[in-house]
């Protein structure tokens, strides 16, 4: 019955996903970057760090790309990057 009496047109649709999309309330967590002199180590952990890292810097650059087909491939980057991952948490370090 509550529903009769609301009067939602698209234009007010359009404005409410414009002001989500301009102002999200959630934001991608910045990652953990060591900043040092010496060379971190080379494991899968430090990797996933790197990736994580990279995935981040993706989301900001599609978030500030005016244009969409720039969006969109910085979208299909990070979806191989969510992959790749993915993949690299299932793995199992190996026994030295």
């Amino acid at each position: 019955m509550t529903m009769f009496y609301v009067n939602i047109t698209q234009m007010d649709l359009q404005r409410e996903l414009q002001l989500a999309r301009s102002q999200p309330r959630h934001m991608v967590p910045p990652p953990r970057i060591q900043v040092s002199s010496k060379a971190a180590p080379a494991d899968l952990a430090s990797l996933l760090d790197s990736l994580r890292a990279s995935q981040f810097l993706l989301e900001m650059c599609r978030r500030a790309a005016n244009d969409q087909d720039t969006r969109r491939l910085f979208t299909r980057l990070e979806n191989r990057l969510m992959k790749m991952i993915a993949e690299i948490r299932h793995r199992k370090p190996t026994a030295k």
